[in-house]
């Protein structure tokens, strides 16, 4: 049978046959945050409090933020005006940044196995988002409209800053994904119009696809939320993994149109795994009805954003349980 690094690379590029389904995120998956975009001191704590390399102010919401979240402090605004922000924005120099030596502890932290582990560099913080951490989102969404001239240069400026990111990703951390990050979508829609994401973001994610498969390096992206309406735009593009790909979005068309060509990681209702009421039974049957359902329809892995650290921890053994079941 396929190792764990087998069977999830078999899944995520769709270059081999899948001989079963792997836990999406089991000890032999490891991921290294690219500093800069969260809280950033020496030593490096990916999700600590305070400013970021940007200046931007960090809280979390609890006392494990990789489950709990952070989230910029409450009523923070770097400045208040999109208009200004070519005087009021510092872009982070990230060749300045220690980011060697972060890779290497935490590479050593993590007991990398480069034979066995799937190694990810996740990048957070994308050009939409990285806009309404710094104004708010009412300021960063009015943008577009009222200054579309200076969006593009703000998309222009990030998305050199990203590509320089990347560049040092796979210099010193040699991945086998990276995950960029940009949250576009609500619980029923898209933030903006899939028209302001063609023009202002997709040409931008087109060059990261582009940047990230000129080193042989799989590209996976992050956005929650309802985004239907662009995933055409995204596998057009080449993103090979999209996640968390939430049962709002219609998971069934995504995989009969491009099952082939994208890897769905999601399509499990988190609510059912770990709503109020709740329970491990309802957890174990939503696991084997996304399983039954969609394993067999293309590039599929069941996947969630988790909250609970227990639940998590069994919801991952009950797919590589089940998974095993499930032969491709």
């Amino acid at each position: 049978m396929q190792s764990d690094k087998e069977a999830l690379m078999a899944i995520f590029s769709g270059r081999k046959t899948a001989e079963r389904i792997p836990a999406p995120a089991g000890p032999h998956t490891k991921v290294l945050v690219f500093p800069g975009d969260r809280y950033f001191s020496m030593p490096y704590d990916a999700y600590g409090t305070g400013p970021d390399a940007w200046g931007v102010r960090w809280t979390n919401m609890g006392p494990d933020p990789g489950l709990d979240g952070s989230t910029v402090e409450k009523d923070f605004r770097l400045f208040h005006d999109f208009a200004d922000w070519k005087e009021k924005v510092v872009f982070p120099d990230p060749e300045k940044l220690p980011v060697e030596q972060i890779f290497a502890a935490m590479s050593r932290a993590m007991n990398i196995n480069r034979q066995e582990d799937v190694v990810t560099v996740l990048i957070l913080s994308g050009q939409f988002e990285r806009l309404n951490e710094m104004i708010g989102m009412e300021e960063a969404l009015c943008a577009f409209y009222e200054e579309p001239e200076l969006m593009h240069e703000w998309m222009e400026a990030m998305c050199s800053y990203k590509l320089k990111c990347i560049d040092l990703a796979v210099k010193y951390a040699n991945p086998d994904i990276i995950n960029m990050h940009d949250d576009w979508g609500t619980a029923s829609n898209m933030f903006f119009s899939p028209v302001i994401w063609r023009e202002f973001i997709k040409p931008n994610e087109k060059r990261y696809a582009q940047r990230i498969h000129e080193y042989g390096i799989l590209y996976r992206h992050h956005s929650c939320g309802y985004i239907m309406q662009i995933i055409p735009d995204l596998v057009e593009i080449g993103v090979d993994i999209l996640e968390p790909v939430m049962p709002c979005n219609d998971v069934d068309w995504v995989l009969d149109h491009y099952g082939s060509q994208i890897t769905v990681a999601g399509g499990v209702n988190n609510l059912l795994i770990e709503g109020i009421n709740a329970t491990e039974r309802d957890m174990i049957a939503e696991v084997h009805r996304v399983i039954d359902h969609y394993a067999w329809k293309g590039r599929y892995i069941p996947d969630y954003i988790p909250t609970n650290a227990q639940i998590r921890r069994k919801f991952l053994e009950e797919v590589e349980r089940y998974g095993k079941s499930c032969h491709r």
